[in-house]
């Protein structure tokens, strides 16, 4: 079984990159990825809020630099993908694909240049915001009469993405934002750490049945997030933990909409405060197969869900 995370911030965590994916207090490291018997990781270069970087630019350029640090530090166990093909030469050679990622299109700076640098420096999904809006797009904190949705110079950026083949990431997006990407990209989308919505209603940043159905019917793709107040609402005391069963619950609901073959996982590990209990770093991520087959899930849809219905996704980008 094919083991594949759409989403990580370990980037972000890494201090001192020369020492690689080995810290035992983070979420991922490299031995807990073997452990976890992990095909991909997708590591996001995570662009927002720069004070300690200057700007936007050199924040993301930085952890780009941290990526390929890091695969040097680890050359035996990790092998950057671009593409699904890379993969399978990594799984032949034993090692484990690192697909770098975007998480906020402040990267760019309101330069589509950039973007096109970005891919031939091997990011293959682009996240056009975070939670804050920039100037590709509103963030999903900005609701109401604030949602200014996508903005004029987004077009240009997802028109890019489309042509690029790199896949538009619209996780942190508001909701006009994710209806009117929907409206021009020609190629399927995704939201590679997302939640369900109508689960938990107080969290703007999951998204709602009418998007999962839309994402599904588009031949997208969503990762559910493991994230405490996603998974279970917002308000509750520190000892309350969300479990597997909550990280099942809200597979089994975005299937329901979305599609059995629209959804998978995306962690955000290392990007979040409490993980589920049972899933408290990424070598424990068999956890989730071993709980949906209890629930009588077939085996097949349970190796979509782990893998391969994002793989599936990323080469319907590719050939769209």
């Amino acid at each position: 079984m094919r083991i594949v995370d759409t989403h990580n911030d370990a980037l972000l965590r890494l201090r001192c990159p020369e020492q690689g994916l080995t810290d035992p207090a983070r979420h991922v490291t490299c031995r807990r990825m073997r452990e976890g018997g992990l095909t991909m990781m997708t590591f996001a270069a995570y662009t927002s809020e720069p004070e300690e970087f200057g700007s936007m630019l050199h924040m993301g350029l930085r952890e780009i630099d941290a990526f390929y640090t890091m695969l040097d530090v680890h050359r035996e166990d990790l092998q950057q993908v671009r593409s699904p093909e890379d993969l399978e030469r990594a799984a032949a050679a034993g090692r484990i694909g690192a697909l770098l990622s975007v998480e906020g299109g402040n990267v760019l700076e309101g330069d589509l240049h950039v973007l096109r640098l970005l891919h031939r420096l091997g990011v293959r999904m682009f996240g056009l915001c975070w939670s804050l809006s920039n100037e590709i797009a509103t963030g999903c904190r900005d609701t109401g009469p604030d949602d200014r949705g996508l903005l004029p110079f987004g077009r240009e950026v997802v028109r890019e993405c489309d042509r690029l083949r790199m896949m538009v990431d619209l996780s942190h997006a508001s909701d006009r934002t994710f209806w009117q990407v929907l409206e021009i990209a020609q190629n399927p989308v995704c939201a590679s750490h997302s939640c369900a919505r109508s689960l938990c209603p107080d969290q703007m940043r999951n998204l709602t049945d009418e998007m999962l159905t839309a994402l599904g019917a588009r031949g997208g793709y969503v990762g559910v997030n493991f994230s405490h107040d996603f998974l279970v609402g917002g308000g509750l005391p520190p000892e309350h933990r969300a479990t597997v069963d909550d990280v099942v619950r809200h597979i089994e609901h975005m299937a329901e909409r979305a599609g059995v073959r629209a959804v998978g996982i995306g962690s955000d590990f290392d990007g979040i405060g409490r993980t589920p209990v049972g899933l408290e770093d990424c070598g424990c991520l068999g956890r989730i197969a071993e709980a949906l087959l209890r629930r009588n899930w077939s085996e097949a849809d349970v190796c979509g869900i782990m893998g391969e219905n994002f793989l599936a996704y990323w080469k319907r980008v590719l050939d769209a």
